[in-house]
C-alpha cells in the first residue's frame, strides 16, 4: 500500500505544478495584454488630440467662411448706424438752443415754399389767457388762396418712374373752368363759422386746400394752429385738457359770440369733444374726420418719444431736412403719393412745422401729459355728446381708416349721435387729393339744422346807401373829392391845380381824379381797390388795399 501511494502523490504534485505554471502563464499574458492596451491607449491619447484638433479647425474654418460675409455686413451696417447716432447726439447736445427766444424770422428763411405761402395767407392774433391773466399769439387762416396752380418756384419733381409730376390746374374743379373762378367773401358776422382743428401730427396747413371750398358753401372757415403747435405760441402746460380750455379764450379773442361748427381731425376729437362738453352753448354741430378718441391706444413711436433724451433725438432725426428725399419716397410708397397732389415740398412742410421753434419739446410734453388710461376715453364716450343727440354729428372716414380700432370704437360709442357717415377714398396725406369732402359734409350738416343758414341775407337799405358813397368835386385850385363807406365807395375830382380824389371803404373802393397839376387819385379798403389819375404835371394814381 505504501508503494502505491508514493506515485500517486508524485502525480498530484506534478499536476499542481502544471496548474500553477498555467496560472502564471495566464498572469503573464494578462500583464502583457494590459501593458499593450495601456501602450495603445497612450498612443491613441497622444495621436487623437492632433487629429481632432485638425478636424475641429477645419470645421471652424468652414463655418467662418460661411458666416463671415453676413456677420461682416451686419457689423459694418450697425456700426455705421451707431456712429451716425452718436455723432448726431453729440452734435445735438452741443448745438441745442432755446428756440423760445430765437427770432421767428430765422425759421422763415428755411421754410418750404408751400408752407411759406400758407404762413403769408394767415395772421397772428393775441389771445387773452383767462387762467393766468397772460396772453399768447395764435396763428389763424380765414381766407383761402389758390393752391390748384403750380408754384412759380416749382422744381420739377418726378415720380418713382422718373416721370415729371405735373400739378393739373383743373384738379379740383369737377370739370369746370377755374381760370376766372370767383370765391365768395365770407366773414364771421354774416356767415356760419366753422372752426377747423388739426391733430397731433399736423397743423392748419392740412386744411389749406379745403378753405376755398368751405367758402364756396358760404361758410366762414377759421383754421387755427393750436397752442403749442405750428406757428402759435406754446403754453406752460401743453396737455390736451389745457388746450381745450383755451378754445373758449380763442373764440372770445375772435369776437365770435354765436355757436360755431367744429371740424375735428385725428386727436383733435378728444380736444374738441372736451370743449363741447364744457361749453355746449358755443357749439352748433361737429364734423369728425378719422377721429382718434382712445388715447390709451397710441402708436408705438409714442413710447419712444416719451423716453428721456432719446425722444428729442428721435424727433430731431425724423424731421431733419437732410432726410427729405428718403422721407418722401418712404411715404410716397406707403400712401401712393405719386399722383401730383402731394409733392415733396408739401411733405417737408408738415415735418418743418414739427421742428419750428420749440415745437419738438412741445410735442414731447403733449405726449407725456396724455391720459393714456381708458378713464379719459370712458369720460368722452359716455358724455352727452356721444349718448344724446344734443349736437348733430357727421363722421368722415378714409378708406384705410374704416376698419381700424379707433373707427370701430367711435362708431359704436357715438351711434346715437351720428347723423351721417361718409367713407372717402384718398390717396394722399390729409385730404390733399379730396378737399371737397369736408366742405360737402359741413354744408349738409348745416342744412340739416336750418336750410336758411347758408342763404345770403339781404343787406339793409342804409348799408346799401353807405356802399354807394360818392364824393365828387369840380373846380379850379385845390379841388377835392372825398368819400368814406363800405362797398363801392367812390371819390372823384375834376379841375386844375392840386386836384384830389380820395375814397375809403371796403369792397370796390375807387379814387379817381382828373386835371392838370398835382392830380391825385387814392383809395383805401378791402376788395378791388382802385386809384386812378389823369392830367398833366406831377400826377400819380395810387390804389392801396388795406385790411383782410
Amino acid at each position: 500500500m505504501v508503494e502505491e501511494t508514493k506515485p500517486t502523490l508524485k502525480k498530484r504534485d506534478t499536476k499542481k505544478e502544471v496548474e500553477s505554471e498555467v496560472i502564471e502563464d495566464k498572469k503573464k499574458n494578462d500583464d502583457k495584454n494590459k501593458k499593450e492596451e495601456k501602450q495603445q491607449e497612450s498612443t491613441i491619447k497622444t495621436t487623437a488630440p492632433t487629429t481632432t484638433k485638425k478636424e475641429g479647425d477645419d470645421k471652424k474654418q468652414q463655418r467662418r467662411q460661411q458666416v463671415q460675409p453676413k456677420n461682416a455686413f451686419c457689423i459694418r451696417f450697425f456700426g455705421i448706424v451707431l456712429i451716425t447716432i452718436v455723432t448726431f447726439s453729440v452734435w445735438s447736445v452741443f448745438n441745442h438752443n432755446n428756440n423760445r427766444n430765437v427770432d421767428s424770422s430765422f425759421f422763415i428763411k428755411e421754410m418750404p415754399e408751400p408752407l411759406l405761402r400758407h404762413f403769408q395767407s394767415g395772421q397772428m392774433i393775441p389771445v387773452f389767457d383767462k387762467s393766468n391773466g397772460g396772453s399768447f399769439n395764435l396763428f389763424i387762416v380765414q381766407q383761402s388762396i389758390d393752391w390748384t396752380r403750380p408754384d412759380p418756384k416749382y422744381n420739377g419733381e418726378v415720380d418713382k418712374n422718373g416721370q415729371p409730376i405735373i400739378i393739373r390746374e383743373d384738379v379740383f374743379s369737377d370739370g369746370q373752368d377755374i381760370t376766372n373762378e370767383v370765391i365768395p367773401q365770407t366773414n364771421s358776422v354774416d356767415n356760419e363759422v366753422a372752426l377747423l382743428i388739426h391733430g397731433q401730427t399736423t397743423t392748419s396747413f392740412a386744411f389749406r386746400k379745403t378753405l376755398k371750398y368751405i367758402q364756396k358753401e358760404r361758410i366762414h372757415p377759421i383754421a387755427i394752429d393750436l397752442p403749442c403747435f405750428g406757428f402759435s405760441d406754446s403754453l406752460s402746460n401743453c396737455s390736451y385738457s389745457e388746450i381745450a380750455d383755451r378754445l373758449d379764450d380763442i373764440l372770445d379773442s375772435l369776437q365770435i359770440r354765436k355757436p360755431i361748427h367744429l371740424v375735428l381731425y385725428d386727436t383733435a376729437a378728444s380736444i374738441g369733444t372736451s370743449f363741447a362738453m364744457k361749453h355746449s352753448n358755443r357749439v352748433k354741430s361737429i364734423v369728425y374726420i378719422d377721429p382718434h378718441i382712445d388715447l390709451s391706444n397710441t402708436p408705438l413711436y409714442y413710447n419712444i418719444i416719451k423716453t428721456p433724451f432719446f425722444g428729442q433725438l428721435y424727433l430731431q432725426f425724423l424731421t431733419s431736412p437732410y432726410l427729405s428725399t428718403i422721407r418722401y419716397k418712404l411715404l410716397a410708397d406707403r400712401f401712393n403719393l405719386y399722383n401730383g397732389f402731394t409733392r415733396q415740398s408739401d411733405v417737408d412742410s408738415y415735418f418743418y412745422c414739427l421742428r419750428y421753434r420749440n415745437n419738438i419739446q412741445n410735442f414731447i410734453d403733449t405726449v407725456k401729459s396724455m391720459d393714456t388710461t381708458f378713464r379719459e376715453t370712458y369720460r368722452l364716450t359716455t358724455s352727452s355728446i356721444a349718448l344724446n343727440r344734443l349736437k348733430p354729428i357727421h363722421l368722415i372716414l378714409t378708406t384705410r381708416y374704416v376698419g381700424s380700432y379707433q373707427s370701430q370704437l367711435f362708431q359704436n360709442k357715438f351711434t346715437s349721435s351720428i347723423l351721417h357717415t361718409d367713407s372717402t377714398e384718398t390717396f394722399s396725406l390729409f385730404f390733399e387729393d379730396n378737399p371737397t369732402s369736408i366742405s360737402h359734409q359741413l354744408a349738409d350738416i348745416i342744412d340739416a339744422i336750418d336750410k336758411n343758414l347758408r342763404i345770403e341775407k339781404p343787406k339793409p337799405k342804409l348799408q346799401q346807401q353807405q356802399q354807394q358813397d360818392h364824393g365828387h368835386s369840380h373846380g379850379s385850385g385845390n379841388s377835392h373829392g372825398h368819400s368814406h363807406g363800405s362797398g363801392n365807395s367812390h371819390g372823384h375830382s375834376h379841375g386844375s391845380g392840386n386836384s384830389h380824389g380820395h375814397s375809403h371803404g371796403s369792397g370796390n373802393s375807387h379814387g379817381h381824379s382828373h386835371g392838370s397839376g398835382n392830380s391825385h387819385g387814392h383809395s383805401h379798403g378791402g376788395g378791388n381797390s382802385h386809384g386812378h389819375s389823369h392830367g398833366g404835371g406831377d400826377q400819380f394814381g395810387l390804389g392801396h388795399n388795406y385790411g383782410m
